[in-house]
This record gives structure tokens, C-alpha cells and sequence, in this order.
């Protein structure tokens, strides 16, 4: 017996690890992957961050981030890092095609065809382009993914640590989930609602079909879950602590990091919290209103699946109470982001918001415990059935769309990295044409973030690409006034060194300068005091 025998059977054996269903979702996740994301994988599109960071993996450390560190320390010991397309974003399709077998397994889906949509929604959520855009660091933001509902998976499980009994067990479910918790959050802490919106979903499905039948069972579940997302969080602020005095850091101050926490502040941001779950736009996932509009229908169709399923239950007043007040926690888990800060810096934008998905993913589990026989009047029964049907019908359309979408924002930042490298190759050439410049010049730009180039609006001004409202796809006069604009031109025009710089405000100020019209305009580039000037704005 070879070697490569060996090789086989245990492959063999980790295939068979993975249910029929289980496959089904991950094959979905690939091949639906390929559709909506090909674009990018197969075509390098660098923008954003992400002309920056083409050999790192951007802040890690600093923002708590320590095993995002940890693998670009590896990554330098080793292979070094390169923002790879192809690589980076198959790697990330298959975390999440992981991660959506592993959703088959917590919420014991019976269909192929949920197993499928499962998988579906996803991969094509519009979050995963706004990550894609960062691809430089994609697949350990998906690893995080993978991590998050790993740690959900371990501690609703019912045969975790099935070696262990009573206390034993529970304690090592708790303490193994919320290790792999703190990793999930050591990678991208805004996959931490992902954790707390399954934990929340199981504790619904498990009173539909009777694993939890009384009012202790239900605290006792609801309360070991809650300390393992504590415990979780506490081991991996404490190693964030532990490697910033390792490495002789401070917190970046980046969307208020670092800042203390306003009790006070506290109902405000809850009220927000649940205000933009119901507002259906999801920092931009739901661009358009015929999305947001088919989304708030989903959710009034699970509200209805949620009340008739546990009235229906034959369990105590009791169990039903704790059922609805636990499924009222689930928009705040979806976006439990909102309430993560409360600096003014802070912002939520289309990356922090993955826990939305599940809006669509839990009617697919509701939908599987929904028994038609148990309807009395054939009445009920057809109006739930239609219900049901037109939900589907509008998670398909919504799922069908992102896929569409998808590709439309790859094609939005393929024409603005297109339209700004052809912006940076006029302005270099400008540049070097000017009268009096110098190779040996320091080269300045003066209000670089106020450009206030009137050639913009033609080009920008289009109702098309305005359709994608995920933050991380700007049009390109957002591109050429980003802070990594000076990288951009540096990678995609061959132009700018170390004496090309950005005006602190000093130079701003001079009567000089101030007198300078700005670009495009004649006399906008001129020679002052030695030094080659760009004023771009007021």
C-alpha cells in the first residue's frame, strides 16, 4: 500500500464528514461564487485600500486584529504577502462555503433546495464584494467567518465533547467556543454578529421542535450562550492587550477606537440599532428600493412565521414568552454593530454588516418546521401556503439581484480605476510639462481632498453606477481624492517617489498659492520657493 493510498482514504474520510446536504451548500457556495465574483477574482481591480496594501495585510495589531498579525508575521517569515486575486478570493469562497455547510449542520436543514439558497445568499450577499474590495486581506477576513460560526456550531451542539458529561462538558463547550470565538474576532470583529444571530436563531428552532420544552431549559441555554460570547470577547480584548505591549503599539484611531465606552449614550444607539434593521438598507447591501422594499416583506413574513409557529407549539405560556422575547433580540444580534461604539468617529459601514444576511437566511429555517397539517381551516392553511410561496419568490428575486449587483460593482470600480489611472496619467504628464520643473523637485499637493475639478460632473454624474451604494465602490473622482490616491498613481501610472506629498495646510496659507487657480485650470501647477505646486482646491 503506497502512500498516495493513505492520502485517499483520508481524504475519503473527510468527505464523508460532510453530509449529502452539507455538500449540496458548499458546491452552491463555489459554483454561484464563480458567477457573482469571477470579475474580480480573474481580473485585478486595485482601488481603495487596496493600492496601499499590495504587500500587507493593512492594520492588524493596532486594531486589535492579532491574528490577522500573527498571519502576516508568518506570511513574512515565509512567502511574503501579495494581494492576489485569484488566490485569495477562491480561498475566501471556499471559508465560505465551509461556513455555509457548517449552517446545514447547526440548524439540521433537511431540503437540498434550503441547503442551496443557504449557500446562495451567502456568497452573494453584497457584503462579500465590499470585503472583496480589500483583497489584499479577504481570506483571513473569511477565515474570521468561518471561525464565528465554528464558535456557534461548538457551543449549540449536542454532541460537542460527547466524551465528557454534566459540568465537565458544558464548561469545555463554553471555554473551546469562546477560544475560537476570540480568534473569529482577532481576524474581523464585525463577524461577531454572525455568532450571536445563530445562537439567537437556535434557541427559536430549538423550542419549534421540542429540544427546549420548559422556561429553565431555556434560560439555562439562553445563559450559557450569553457567558460564552463574554467570555469570548474577554479573551481576545485580553490578547489584543497583550500584543500591542508586546509590540510596543497603541489602538489606531480609526472610527473612534479606543474610546471609551458612554453607558449614557447606550439607548440612543440600540434605538438606531433596530431603526436601521427595519430600514431595510443595510449601509447600502439594499441600494435600490425595490431591494429594501423586498426585504421588509421577508421580515413581516418571518414576523408572521415566528408568532404562528410558537402559538401553534404545544408548550407553556412560559416557553412561548421567552421564545418571542429572544426572537425580538434578533434584529439588535443581526446589527449589533450600531452598538459596539459609541464615539462620534464611529461609523457602520458595508463590511461590518454580514450579521443582515441572516434576514434572508432565517425564513429558510422557518420554513422547513412549518407543517401545513397542523392548519385546522383550509382557509389558514392556503393563505400561509401563499405567504410562504411569495417569501421565496422574493428571496430568489433578492438573491438573483445580488449576483447581478455584484458584478455591476465590479464594473463600477473597473470604470473609476479605469477613468482615475487615465486622471493620473494627464496630471503626471502636466506635471513634467510645467515650466521650470525639476526631476529633483518636491512635488506638493495642496488641498488634495477639495479637488474641485469641474470635468468631474460629466463623468461622475450617472444614475447607473449611483444604483450600487456599497460604500467600498466609489466613483473615480472619490478614487483620486482617497488618502491612498498618491499609492495609486505610484502602481497604476509609474509616477510619484518619496518627495511627492500631500500639503500638511502650511503651504495652503500662502498668498502665493492662495492666488493659484486650481486644477485643471491654466497656472493651477507652478514652481514656488523650489518647489513644484498642484493646488487642487480651496
Amino acid at each position: 500500500m503506497s502512500i498516495f493510498t493513505d492520502i485517499e482514504k483520508a481524504f475519503k474520510k473527510i468527505k464523508e464528514r460532510f453530509s449529502p446536504l452539507q455538500q449540496w451548500a458548499f458546491v452552491a457556495v463555489m459554483v454561484i461564487g464563480l458567477i457573482a465574483h469571477g470579475y474580480i477574482i480573474f481580473n485585478r481591480i486595485s482601488y481603495h485600500d487596496n493600492t496601499a496594501c499590495l504587500f500587507s495585510l493593512g492594520a492588524t495589531y493596532e486594531l486589535g486584529r492579532w491574528g490577522l498579525g500573527v498571519i502576516y508575521d508568518l506570511q513574512i517569515f515565509t512567502t511574503r504577502t501579495f494581494a492576489v486575486p485569484v488566490f485569495n478570493g477562491i480561498l475566501s469562497m471556499i471559508f465560505i462555503a465551509l461556513s455555509a455547510s457548517k449552517m446545514v449542520r447547526i440548524f439540521d436543514i433537511k431540503s437540498k433546495v434550503s441547503a442551496v439558497v443557504i449557500g446562495a445568499i451567502m456568497i452573494a450577499y453584497p457584503v462579500v464584494p465590499s470585503i472583496f474590495s480589500f483583497m489584499f486581506t479577504s481570506w483571513p477576513y473569511f477565515l474570521g467567518l468561518l471561525l464565528s460560526v465554528k464558535a456557534a456550531e461548538i457551543i449549540v451542539s449536542e454532541t460537542a465533547f460527547d466524551k465528557y458529561e454534566g459540568a465537565a462538558r458544558l464548561v469545555l463547550r463554553v471555554l473551546v467556543s469562546a477560544i475560537v470565538l476570540a480568534l473569529s474576532l482577532s481576524m474581523y470583529q464585525a463577524f461577531f454578529a454572525v455568532t450571536i444571530s445563530i445562537v439567537l436563531i437556535k434557541l427559536l428552532q430549538d423550542v419549534l421542535t421540542d429540544r427546549i420544552d420548559a422556561v429553565g431549559d431555556y434560560a439555562k441555554n439562553g445563559f450559557t450562550y450569553l457567558a460564552t460570547l463574554g467570555v469570548g470577547l474577554g479573551i481576545w480584548a485580553a490578547l489584543a492587550a497583550i500584543f500591542k505591549k508586546l509590540k510596543g503599539i497603541d489602538t489606531m484611531d480609526y472610527k473612534g477606537m479606543g474610546k471609551g465606552y458612554d453607558l449614557s449614550q447606550f439607548p440612543a444607539r440600540l434605538a438606531q440599532c433596530i431603526r436601521e434593521f427595519f430600514s431595510g438598507s443595510y449601509a447600502g447591501v439594499n441600494g435600490l428600493k425595490y431591494l429594501r422594499l423586498l426585504t421588509l416583506c421577508v421580515i413581516l413574513a418571518t414576523v408572521i412565521h415566528i408568532f404562528i409557529l410558537i402559538i401553534k407549539k404545544n408548550v407553556g405560556i412560559g416557553v412561548k414568552l421567552s421564545a418571542l422575547v429572544g426572537a425580538a433580540l434578533l434584529p439588535v444580534g443581526m446589527n449589533v454593530m450600531y452598538i459596539l461604539s459609541t464615539s462620534d468617529d464611529y461609523f457602520v459601514d458595508s463590511l461590518m454588516v454580514y450579521g443582515t444576511a441572516f434576514a434572508l437566511i432565517l425564513p429558510v429555517i422557518l420554513i422547513e418546521a412549518l407543517d401545513f397539517e397542523v392548519f385546522k381551516q383550509a382557509i389558514t392553511e392556503k393563505i400561509i401556503k401563499l405567504i410562504t410561496c411569495l417569501q421565496l419568490i422574493a428571496i430568489f428575486v433578492i438573491t438573483v439581484s445580488y449576483i447581478y449587483l455584484d458584478n455591476a460593482a465590479y464594473l463600477k470600480a473597473d470604470i473609476a480605476e479605469r477613468q482615475a489611472t487615465s486622471y493620473f496619467t494627464q496630471l503626471a504628464a502636466n506635471i513634467k510639462s510645467c515650466q521650470g520643473f525639476d526631476d529633483d523637485m518636491e512635488i506638493v499637493f495642496v488641498d488634495f481632498d477639495k479637488n474641485a475639478d469641474g470635468t468631474f460632473v460629466t463623468v461622475d454624474d450617472n444614475e447607473e453606477l449611483d444604483a450600487i451604494k456599497i460604500e467600498k465602490f466609489p466613483v473615480y473622482s472619490d478614487l483620486v481624492t482617497y488618502g491612498s490616491a498618491i499609492n495609486f498613481m505610484q502602481e497604476h501610472c509609474g509616477f510619484g517617489n518619496e518627495r511627492v506629498v500631500v500639503d500638511d495646510g502650511t503651504l495652503a496659507k500662502e498668498e502665493s498659492v492662495q492666488a493659484m487657480p486650481t486644477y485643471p485650470d491654466y497656472g493651477s501647477i507652478a514652481v514656488v520657493d523650489g518647489k513644484l505646486i498642484v493646488k487642487f482646491g480651496e
